[in-house]
């Protein structure tokens, strides 16, 4: 759910043109209650165990606490039971947000964060600062923040600090995610193959620091290569099912089924035109039959991970077919993954690891709207 595509923090890998980050237009009551009209719907004909709605930009900390106040009158008259997350750059937070955070998002909020790309007065270090500062006064509320990280080229070779950085300031889970760059290009966008390094780079310094402090952050990438390799069961970036599970809606209430995809493509519906419009487009379609089928390549059938892995992001281009030097599932990294755990010792650490998730609040949080039997709609 875009209540608003106006933000006020600018990052190169964002999915949002720059002159549409600069519209500050808020979706209205109208379009609200006709999103929720047609997930009540999605739910019941799609057969659904539940929706998670998770408020996403833009900046949703931009939008004034009354438009949110109303916007959960309506969704719990017409969504009872549904779970709410959000992800915000935490800059503009303000103590008058955390009620709002402690009662509607079940005390947790997800942020991102970068290592390169975000400055203040030219320099990284300031914008952390800042940044942490806002954490600070999340967590003196009771709010668990949950870090978000886009890994550019810049990033390359510092998954050792990335992780030490977290723990130094006891984050217990952070999530990494790809930096797409669907119908256009960026010079700092990392390839397939630079990306698949940086996860094992990720891996490595985690399982590092698991046998030297007995802990380390829950990380969705690493948990998930993790479970498809031990237990044939996917997770984060494999074997997911976004096309056909997600809804992205607009300020303006224009549908989508991801938000990188969103300000490119021609609206697949409307939330005013309800489920069976959304549904039944033919846009829509394609894109649930491209991440089923289309996505694979030949050699991903003979692949010894197809059963879990499915093939990646359906938005990432997959190996040398699509101009990329390695496929979307990033065979490389996981074929590193397999070889750690041939060892007792990269076995014994996995689960360890893997154990670490039990009873960690942050870790149930961190992964609500990517776990396999979640199966949620989200907006």
């Amino acid at each position: 759910m875009k209540p608003t595509d106006y933000c006020n923090v600018g990052c190169t890998h964002c999915y949002l043109p720059e002159d549409v980050r600069a519209n500050r237009f808020t979706m209205s009551e109208d379009t609200l209650r006709s999103s929720f009209a047609l997930l009540s719907d999605m739910q019941v004909k799609a057969r659904h165990q539940g929706v998670l709605v998770l408020f996403h930009g833009g900046e949703p900390l931009t939008v004034p606490n009354d438009w949110y106040r109303r916007c959960f009158e309506m969704m719990d008259e017409m969504l009872p039971g549904a779970m709410t997350s959000m992800q915000t750059s935490l800059i503009p937070l303000r103590r008058d947000h955390l009620p709002m955070l402690q009662e509607r998002f079940n005390h947790h909020v997800g942020s991102s964060i970068d290592f390169s790309q975000r400055q203040i007065k030219g320099s990284v270090a300031n914008y952390h600062s800042l940044w942490m500062q806002k954490v600070d006064m999340a967590r003196e509320a009771g709010i668990l923040v949950i870090p978000g990280v886009v890994p550019t080229r810049r990033e390359l070779g510092r998954e050792q600090y990335i992780v030490d950085w977290m723990m130094d300031r006891e984050f217990e889970a952070f999530n990494i995610d790809r930096y797409n760059s669907f119908a256009t290009s960026f010079d700092d966008r990392p390839s397939n193959a630079e990306h698949s390094r940086f996860l094992s780079g990720l891996f490595d310094a985690v399982m590092n620091r698991v046998e030297k402090d007995g802990w380390a952050p829950v990380i969705g990438t690493v948990q998930g290569v993790l479970t498809g390799v031990m237990f044939g069961i996917g997770g984060d970036r494999w074997g997911g099912s976004c096309m056909n599970d997600f809804i992205v809606v607009g300020p303006d209430g224009a549908l989508n089924n991801c938000p990188d995809k969103q300000t490119v493509e021609k609206p697949f519906s409307f939330a005013r035109d309800g489920w069976e419009a959304f549904s039944s487009s033919r846009s829509r379609r394609r894109w649930v039959k491209h991440q089923m089928l289309g996505h694979k390549e030949d050699y991903c059938a003979s692949c010894e991970n197809q059963a879990w892995c499915g093939s990646g992001c359906p938005i990432t281009p997959n190996g040398a077919p699509n101009g990329e030097d390695e496929c979307s599932g990033y065979k490389k990294h996981i074929t590193h993954v397999r070889q750690f755990l041939a060892t007792s010792r990269g076995r014994e650490l996995a689960d360890r690891y893997l154990n670490l998730r039990i009873g960690n609040r942050a870790a149930e949080v961190a992964s609500v709207y990517s776990a396999p039997k979640q199966k949620a709609c989200v907006v």
